[in-house]
């Protein structure tokens, strides 16, 4: 049995942002934010309804899926496949513009609902917290009271867990391993059994893909090995000594998956060069 990887752009969404299989969103979220007993989530409706990739090409690093829960809080789950320097400041920058994009002129503050942003990375963020889940909240510095509560932010950084299959203990650890791991299976783990897990698993079974899925998670597939193909090339010169061109070629092709300072690094262009080609 082939498993396609959950952190690919159409896998993430046809796992997380598909209605049908809502009970996979809702295990995973209540795992992350531990949630339990009348604090669970138990129903959501999606609010990107837009859950098939329609492009063919790899158009960015970062695959998010938002929606609403029974009590109106909205969630975005993100997942991001390249290192970001700045993504724990962007992070907190699209949770507060969802924030208020929440009120139409006139209404009022009251109306305002949570926002909870869920980001899975495939990279190291906080290099200080050795915890591969981290949950940030607004807290009073004296009293650590959490009474600022329209905004938290959770970070599972995949490069920090570590367990192997028999040390699974627990859902949470199931589902990050799940998402670290699933691609390199042949079968359903015996060890997670659990039927939203195996419903996880059937989603990302190959067989159960349409011919135009495969073809567009191939091409995905084919456009990152590209762009790692490019990012190879430009680190083996140390700086591009080839034409403007060529140095603007490659810095188009990886606005979506690096930050710009690294990519005039990488290049030899400068920065004000690159904001240009990215506004462009």
């Amino acid at each position: 049995m082939v498993f396609s990887d959950p952190r690919s752009d159409i896998a993430f969404k046809k796992l997380f942002g598909d209605i049908t299989h809502k009970n996979i969103l809702i295990s995973f979220l209540n795992s992350v934010l531990k949630r339990s007993g009348d604090a669970q989530i138990v129903d959501i409706v999606m609010n990107d309804t837009n859950n098939v990739a329609e492009t063919t090409q790899l158009k960015s690093s970062i695959v998010d899926v938002r929606c609403t829960d029974q009590s109106g809080s909205q969630y975005i789950i993100e997942m991001q496949i390249v290192s970001q320097r700045d993504y724990a400041a962007r992070a907190q920058y699209y949770s507060s513009l969802a924030l208020s994009r929440q009120l139409a002129a006139g209404e009022k503050y009251h109306k305002l609902v949570p926002v909870i942003f869920v980001g899975i990375l495939d990279f190291t963020l906080f290099d200080r917290n050795p915890n591969y889940l981290s949950h940030h909240l607004i807290l009073d510095k004296d009293t650590l009271l959490h009474e600022l509560k329209h905004l938290e932010f959770h970070f599972i950084e995949l490069d920090k867990f570590n367990h192997e299959l028999e040390q699974l203990s627990n859902i949470l650890e199931k589902w990050i391993y799940f998402l670290k791991h699933a691609v390199t299976l042949q079968k359903v783990p015996s060890s997670m059994q659990e039927p939203v897990l195996k419903e996880a698993f059937d989603v990302l079974s190959q067989t159960n893909w349409t011919r135009s899925e495969l073809e567009a998670y191939d091409k995905y597939l084919d456009a990152t090995r590209s762009l790692t193909s490019q990012l190879d090339t430009a680190e083996e010169r140390g700086e591009l000594k080839g034409k403007l061109e060529e140095k603007i070629t490659i810095a188009t092709a990886l606005l979506d998956v690096l930050d710009i300072e690294t990519i005039a690094k990488k290049t030899g262009l400068s920065v004000n060069q690159i904001e240009k080609l990215r506004d462009k």
